[in-house]
């Protein structure tokens, strides 16, 4: 599908601040929107101003509300940023013609099942993040016919605070931390992400589709498989049950995706070319 101007909300989050640069690269014209230049608790009428002034062809919505267990006691908020401003910008999309992309998670699933999630598996979403992405997807799917809504899960990037640079710095500082032996599911690092999104909105085949890295994974092995990577001992992680971290947010137990013929690379070598990059700035 032929398109040159793309907005893409979020633009200095963890997904958006590297999706930006991607797609400039390739040659799109993005309007990248942070929180200053596109409020997305505004009203109905601001958000429609906005849009129609920049005109986008493809709007990419990769703001979200992520602190999952702060999401327990600012339920309000986690909806009105997840759900009501996602409802907000899809109309004020459908408004100009535009294609609308929302970038969703693997927790919109319940974790019961013990093989990867189709997208046609039922949502069951078990903690108030999970709940106000999938009322996200509900409102993209049903006031929109020319839509991408794309689960991913794990996620971590290079510019925000994430699992991966939990795991190293304790690594370094030889702390002892506990990681859960019983939760499963695929780490996908930003970069494989952006280009996963990219292959899904110029593919026209609209609707619900699954982006990760492959392979499944307990956070126990992956939290160990960082440090060995990163050429670090492993010998402070200590393992456990998840129901011994006593998180205020319940996480599905599992959650893989199964992303059909999308072409994505191993969640291990994807973790490699995370680490050349994050070793790369570092240096620099």
């Amino acid at each position: 599908m032929g398109f040159e101007r793309v907005m893409v909300t979020g633009a200095t989050g963890m997904l958006g601040s590297e999706l930006v640069p991607y797609l400039c690269a390739i040659g799109y014209e993005v309007q990248a929107m942070d929180s200053a230049r596109l409020n997305l608790l505004g009203t109905q009428e601001d958000i429609d101003r906005a849009l129609s002034a920049l005109h986008p062809q493809v709007v990419i919505h990769a703001a979200a509300y992520t602190a999952v267990d702060a999401a327990e006691r600012e339920a309000e908020l986690a909806m009105a940023i997840n759900k009501d401003a996602t409802r907000k910008l899809a109309l004020a999309a459908k408004a100009i013609g535009a294609i609308f992309v929302y970038v969703s998670t693997d927790f919109v699933f319940d974790g019961l099942k013990t093989d990867p999630y189709m997208v046609g598996d039922r949502p069951n979403p078990i903690s108030v993040y999970g709940l106000s992405k999938y009322y996200g997807e509900l409102m993209v799917a049903e006031l929109l016919e020319e839509y991408y809504i794309i689960r991913t899960s794990w996620l971590y990037g290079i510019s925000k605070r994430n699992f991966v640079h939990f795991v190293l710095d304790a690594a370094r500082q030889g702390q002892e931390v506990r990681i859960a032996t019983d939760t499963f599911g695929t780490p996908t690092w930003t970069g494989s992400l952006c280009d996963a999104i990219h292959r899904i909105m110029t593919s026209g085949a609209f609707g619900i589709h699954h982006a990760s890295d492959a392979g499944v994974v307990s956070r126990y092995d992956q939290a160990t498989a960082i440090c060995e990577a990163a050429g670090l001992s492993p010998d402070h992680i200590r393992p456990c049950l998840a129901e011994e971290l006593a998180l205020p947010a319940t996480r599905p137990r599992y959650s893989a995706l199964d992303c059909g013929e999308l072409p994505i690379p191993a969640w291990t070598t994807a973790l490699q070319a995370y680490l050349e990059q994050y070793h790369s700035l570092e240096i620099s």
